[in-house]
């Protein structure tokens, strides 16, 4: 495999990841929501934010300003995040 194809999969995977972060964050599961607190600002968080193209400071200044949020709320918050995630770069980068 190339290293093109390969920087593409992980852009890919690494968007789909952030994507069901936020979808977990406003779950009713507790678990889910404390699993994604957790996970920001690890090691394998930075990469994933990285091989995004996003900025892992900003993504987690959002995910605390949503922790402020009543759940309900919180849901329409990662649905517009989502639609933003989305809207950006509908290409991989080269």
């Amino acid at each position: 495999m190339s290293f093109e194809i390969e920087a593409e999969m992980a852009y890919g995977v690494s968007r789909a990841i952030l994507r069901q972060a936020l979808r977990d964050f406003h779950s009713n599961d507790q678990g889910k929501r404390t699993d994604v607190a957790e996970w920001i600002g690890k090691d394998d968080y930075l990469l994933i934010c990285e091989s995004a193209e996003i900025d892992s400071d900003f993504f987690a200044m959002f995910f605390l300003e949503m922790s402020k949020r009543p759940l309900i709320e919180r849901r329409s918050l990662a649905e517009n995040a989502i639609s933003a995630l989305d809207s950006f770069h509908k290409e991989p980068p080269t």
